[in-house]
């Protein structure tokens, strides 16, 4: 209660703008405001529904952060966004190439190529339809908008959660080169150039280069040594775990090409990013007290006679693991062509054509943080061969000849990922806009090719660090899972909106959508939990969503508005489960206003959310569930503010809750709903930050300073309470919830300074300043793991334009 009274009052006084967050897209960037005279909000424009239109006019919860904005946050990827919009929150999964976005209580997540994420990602207007690859960094955007909630119609490729739009910089057809350096602790360089060609002829073109590259902040006690995984799959080789844990190195780059002829603008864009990255080291919170912890127990508690290394912390961050995490290498490129024709001054035509391609090579990563412990076939066999007295196995265990060399480990989950995917998409847009009525209609064709090869071992002794089939397999479900899914959608869609007089808005949006899922199994390990075997399955499933909104404008400061929107994921089959769709209708009330002359803007918005069929992924004894849950409710509020109090001071926050109850949730044919809650997901998210921009000096510069902190509530990192088989009772129960906490940035720093005709800005920063450690993403395999999220950073930037 006291956080709601604290948040509340921040609210009033703030939600999210540094003067100018996002410009029409046609007309790059904004120039730069002089912040003497900025006593007033500059107006937003978005294409929230997908055609350009004031922030504050538009019926529909969305949050816009411009270029400016997203260079002085330091926002680099899109992981960086979170908690810039309220119920905005997003972590990876361990490796760094595998989000988790979640969106008022609803949360995407899944890796596999077979389930679709709740959260729509677009780039330009183009659907990204994996997860795995789709934080690729910013090389040159110019806006991000975060859409919250259903997008039933306009953005309605499978999103129940929300959608996050990033639009990049057209070219500006003339010569300009501007970018940034930096550098800062654990060897952290950053840089990024972006050059603009003077136009030829119709044609305009721009080049956007960036690297990025920081050390790990976590040495891995297994460094240099390999494990040779060929005998179970030769396609994976041999590979080496990583020295450091944490570390990335990333290469990226955009084309963008405009050619105006007459009516007719095309632009082709290409991005590309080489991504080289350590999973985050993992340790141990304890071994689950179930039917595979009783025989994983025991082997942890031998592992100080044996030389193993636990990794087990359940208090404390540690800063050297023993790991089996390899490098990860994920290259990402995309291709696209936007054709826009202004036919005339009523219709407007658009086509969207894209192709988009990623590959994860081979790679390991630790995530039951076990591949310190050391064990042996023999040994293991002494645990689970029947009728062998203590005396017996207590001998197995210490006989010399058992005895675990350096180089035998044993890993309680061990997997393996090497995945590929390529998507072709195609739209096509007709929008009409006369004095009275509204009209934007489409249609919508997306195809994915995406083979998977997934090596598991379960409770796996590893001797030689040589991977080796065993008769265990089969009873402890270890093996090879490689599938192919091939994916089809075809939608069309229309939202049309008609003005009643200068005050009233009606619009009405029907999409309808065909969905197309295909499923070739070649090899499957029983862990998975397949209920399918080898061979090609084929599914389909049709869906018709809606969007219906209000909008009152008693002023030309003020919207008011109410909507009701559905949204929906398609069903398909995951690793032989098949699995339905989910669906969620959202009912909302919104206000948008601007007071004090536009100094205060303060939007609002409450909504309830119909949630059914959820789509859940959870692991219980070593095997992975994924069914549709059953119902939820979701109810709660938003509140973003921006005030300029005097001039040069921006005052910017936001509070969001999200409160996701269940009516029915089975798991494993148990009904849970009493104790099931969300995992990863904080119901209250809140920020505040303050922008001062002092007068300027004689030469045109000025003094910078910017202090922001972003807090999250509680969170739960499984689904379910573990029970512990012994005893019926709930265990681990205060390590599986994680406390809320605030992370604090900074920035401060001399803009424009003018060199030879030139601008240069140098600026010192640091993120999470306060060295906050928190657990950001954890997992139930055989032991509650956890991953740390990195400490304080901080170093200095040069910012130049000319």
């Amino acid at each position: 209660m006291r956080f709601t009274i604290v948040a509340l009052a921040l609210a009033g006084v703030s939600t999210f703008s540094t003067v100018a967050y996002a410009q029409d897209a046609a007309q790059g960037p904004a120039p730069q405001a002089d912040p003497v005279s900025e006593t007033t909000l500059t107006d937003i424009v978005v294409t929230a529904q997908r055609r350009e239109e004031s922030l504050q006019r538009v019926p529909v919860a969305v949050t816009a952060i411009g270029a400016e904005a997203l260079d002085t946050l330091r926002v680099t990827n899109v992981k960086n966004l979170a908690g810039l919009a309220p119920s905005l929150q997003i972590q990876t999964q361990g490796l760094q190439s595998n989000p988790s976005i979640a969106i008022r209580g609803v949360a995407s997540g899944v890796s596999n190529n077979a389930v679709d994420p709740k959260v729509g990602i677009y780039l330009d207007g183009v659907y990204i339809g994996r997860t795995v690859g789709s934080i690729f960094d910013l090389a040159d955007i110019q806006r991000v908008e975060v859409l919250r909630g259903p997008q039933g119609t306009l953005f309605g490729r499978n999103a129940t959660s929300g959608a996050i739009s990033l639009v990049s910089a057209p070219p500006t057809g003339e010569f300009e080169v501007r970018g940034n350096v930096s550098y800062g602790n654990y060897d952290a360089m950053r840089g990024k150039v972006v050059i603009n060609l003077p136009q030829f002829g119709p044609f305009s073109i721009k080049l956007a280069y960036l690297h990025d590259q920081i050390d790990g902040d976590a040495t891995n006690l297994l460094g240099g040594q390999t494990i040779d995984l060929s005998a179970r799959d030769p396609r994976f080789g041999t590979l080496t775990f990583a020295r450091k844990l944490g570390m990335r190195n990333i290469d990226g780059g955009q084309v963008a090409v405009r050619g105006e002829f007459g009516n007719l603008t095309a632009d082709y864009r290409f991005d590309y990013t080489d991504a080289r990255t350590t999973g985050r080291a993992i340790q141990s919170l304890g071994v689950i007290p179930d039917q595979s912890g009783q025989l994983l127990q025991p082997i942890v508690n031998l592992q100080p006679f044996f030389g193993g290394i636990t990794n087990y912390a359940p208090d404390e961050r540690l800063d050297a693991v023993a790991n089996g995490t390899s490098t990860e290498h994920v290259v990402t490129q995309g291709h696209s062509l936007s054709l826009t024709l202004e036919a005339n001054d009523v219709l407007t035509l658009k086509s969207i054509t894209a192709f988009r391609k990623f590959r994860q090579d081979p790679n390991i990563y630790d995530l039951a943080a076990t591949g310190g412990l050391r064990f042996t076939f023999a040994q293991f066999a002494a645990f689970i061969t029947p009728g062998l007295t203590p005396e017996q196995i207590q001998g197995i265990l210490f006989n010399p000849a058992n005895a675990p060399g350096p180089n035998d480990y044993f890993y309680s989950l061990l997997t393996s990922r090497d995945t590929r995917q390529k998507q072709f998409s195609q739209e096509l847009q007709f929008q009409v806009q006369t004095d009275n009525f509204d009209l934007t209609a489409g249609l919508f064709y997306f195809h994915e090719n995406s083979p998977a090869v997934d090596l598991l071992g379960i409770l796996s002794p590893i001797p030689g660090g040589r991977v080796v089939p065993s008769p265990l397999d089969a009873a402890f479900g270890s093996g090879t899972t490689d599938t192919l899914s091939i994916n089809d959608s075809m939608a069309g869609y229309a939202q049309g909106t008609l003005h009643i007089g200068d005050t009233i808005d009606i619009a009405a949006g029907l999409r309808y959508t065909i969905d197309d899922r295909q499923l070739e199994i070649f090899n499957i390990a029983g862990g998975q939990g397949g209920q399918l075997g080898i061979g090609k399955y084929k599914v389909s499933f049709e869906k018709l969503n809606y969007t219906g909104i209000v909008t009152w404008r008693p002023t030309n400061s003020a919207t008011l508005y109410g909507k009701i929107s559905s949204g929906y994921v398609a069903g398909g089959i995951l690793s032989g489960i098949p699995y339905d769709p989910e669906t969620l209708i959202a009912y909302e009330v919104g206000a948008k206003t601007q007071l004090f002359d536009n100094r205060l803007r303060l939007n609002v918005a409450a909504f309830y959310s119909d949630y059914k069929d959820l789509q859940t992924q959870n692991f219980i004894n070593g095997r992975q569930f994924f069914d549709n849950a059953g119902k939820a409710s979701i109810k709660g509020f938003e509140i973003e503010a921006d005030l300029i109090p005097l001039p040069g001071l921006t005052l910017s926050g936001n509070v969001g809750l999200a409160d996701l109850n269940y009516k029915t949730f089975i798991l494993n044919g148990v009904e849970v709903a009493d104790v099931a809650r969300t995992t990863y997901n904080s119901r209250w998210t809140a920020r505040a930050a303050a922008q001062y921009d002092a007068p300027e000096f004689s030469n045109g510069s000025h003094l910078q300073g910017l202090v922001e902190g972003r807090y999250r509530s509680a969170y739960y990192l499984t689904s379910t309470p573990f029970i512990n088989i012994a005893t019926g009772q709930e265990a681990l129960e205060d390590l599986n919830r994680q406390p809320g906490y605030w992370l604090v940035d900074a920035r401060v720093g001399l803009v424009d300074l003018p060199i030879g005709g030139s601008k240069i800005s140098i600026s010192a920063f640091g993120q999470n300043l306060l060295d906050k450690d928190y657990i950001a993403f954890g997992a139930p395999v055989l032991s509650l793991v956890g991953t740390y999220e990195r400490g304080r950073t901080y170093g200095v930037e040069l910012g130049f334009a000319f």
